[in-house]
């Protein structure tokens, strides 16, 4: 297997594959120094890494050339790239977010007519929210309405902005406009403009949060075909709001080119310089990571039901070194990569998480202390 990213989510993977599996890992990344940082937490037998960009295509070539599955935990925005040259190499594919759900899918047909697996957006959530809906939309005859919440909250007095991932693709969230699909049309609006509370189950509680444009909303109208309302909503604190607000406004968060003192620089690059890494923030941080999914629908009259997790980053951290959201985030990958290497899942094209049978695949998480919950409306709690 070939791992893209040394991150603290690729970390999360390349532990839980070598643990559980007798599968040989190579990874990539640009940076060495962290390269040999995960190394070290890892089997030697079983772990090869090498500094590379895997836009050099010749030499990326070379190290697909006997790999039976590659996982982008890198940036979404090279999944089209890497997807070509897996395909090119007849290699099997999986990523944990999408830059372009729709470009991804354009490419089924391909993989169906080569007999692979594209496995896409398969993190936390997008992931494991899509699966929550899977298994709720079973309970109805008809589902109608998603939402989808997460509520990682994390406080700690060492930093003032963090990102628990890659700062790169979190901001570009924040700053993106904002989708929310109803009655057959996706609706658009400004980032950041639309604020609600919702009650989280304990230990969350009750928390503001914002719509922000996801990848669940694009493949799950496509894929449970009944559904005519999906939303997507982010728990963020009021100073990190106000912050990227002030921040936009005076051109940090640009991604055009500047001139400073005859240099030419990318603002946001500056900022993201600037903040510290995942893998830095982890042992610092108190809260929980967590997502609710609340579906509704019709089965001999209208019905709604919760399906929710959350772990605590202390937890994640004295168990895996890590955030609780890069925990969530990277399991979830590495439990349908065992899945792949077993011969498990059938399907064959580019795939989403709703696609797949959820019953394996959650009782597979609880073996990784994943506990999912369903609440139903009489506020009954089940464990899946």
């Amino acid at each position: 297997m070939v791992l893209l990213g040394a991150g603290v989510v690729g970390e999360v993977i390349a532990r839980h594959i070598t643990n559980d599996n007798n599968i040989s890992v190579t990874i990539l990344d640009i940076n060495p120094a962290r390269l040999r940082q995960v190394k070290s937490k890892l089997p030697t037998k079983k772990v090869q890494t090498h500094v590379l960009n895997v836009l050099d295509s010749e030499n990326f070539q070379k190290v697909l050339k006997d790999a039976g599955l590659v996982i982008n935990a890198a940036t979404p925005k090279l999944n089209s790239y890497i997807m070509k040259e897996c395909l090119r190499n007849n290699v099997n594919y999986m990523d944990l977010a999408s830059d372009d759900v729709d470009e991804q899918l354009e490419m089924d047909s391909q993989w169906k007519s080569k007999g692979l697996k594209a496995i896409i957006c398969m993190g936390e959530d997008p992931g494991l929210s899509n699966i929550y809906v899977k298994f709720a939309a079973s309970m109805f005859k008809e589902a109608i309405s998603v939402k989808i919440r997460d509520g990682e909250f994390s406080e700690t007095k060492k930093f003032y902005l963090m990102s628990l991932f890659a700062p790169e693709v979190f901001f570009d969230e924040l700053l993106s406009p904002v989708y929310y699909y109803e009655n057959g049309k996706y609706v658009a609006l400004k980032p950041l403009s639309i604020q609600e509370e919702y009650d989280f189950p304990h230990p969350i509680g009750r928390r503001t949060f914002y719509l922000l444009d996801h990848e669940e909303i694009w493949t799950l109208p496509k894929f449970i075909k009944s559904l005519k309302y999906a939303d997507f909503g982010l728990v963020l604190s009021p100073e990190l709001v106000n912050a990227v607000k002030t921040l936009k406004k005076i051109g940090l968060l640009g991604s055009k080119k500047i001139n400073v003192r005859n240099k030419k620089v990318v603002p946001r690059d500056v900022f993201y310089a600037l903040l510290p890494r995942p893998n830095e923030i982890s042992k610092y941080i108190r809260g929980y990571a967590g997502i609710a999914v609340e579906i509704s629908g019709r089965d001999g009259g209208l019905k709604s039901y919760t399906l929710y997790t959350t772990v605590s980053h202390e937890y994640s951290y004295k168990m895996f070194g890590t955030n609780a959201t890069a925990y969530l985030t990277g399991t979830v990958p590495a439990i349908v990569a065992s899945m792949l290497a077993k011969g498990e899942i059938e399907l064959n094209g580019v795939i989403v998480p709703e696609q797949l049978d959820p019953e394996p695949i959650l009782k597979r998480l609880q073996e990784k202390h994943v506990i999912s919950y369903l609440r139903t409306v009489e506020e009954q709690t089940l464990v899946l």
